[in-house]
């Protein structure tokens, strides 16, 4: 019975190491990739909302709704 226990702990420290290899190897570097991509889209947001670069925002949106309607 003592055997029984000693193998499922050292299964689940194996299983424990190879779930840590795989993190680290595979979704590490999507996770990165993700924040670098939340970082620049927050940059982008706050230059467009930027108080001088709203009047310009507003001209585009102007100009697209009157290209629409004609």
């Amino acid at each position: 019975m003592q055997d029984f226990f000693v193998a499922l702990f050292i299964g689940l420290i194996v299983g424990w190491l190879i779930e840590w290899l795989i993190d680290w190897r595979v979704w590490r570097p999507q996770f990165a990739a993700l924040r670098q991509e939340n970082a620049e889209l927050r940059r982008q947001l706050a230059a467009l909302t930027a108080p001088d670069h709203l009047p310009a925002v507003e001209a585009t949106k102007a100009a697209q709704i009157t290209a629409k309607g004609d």
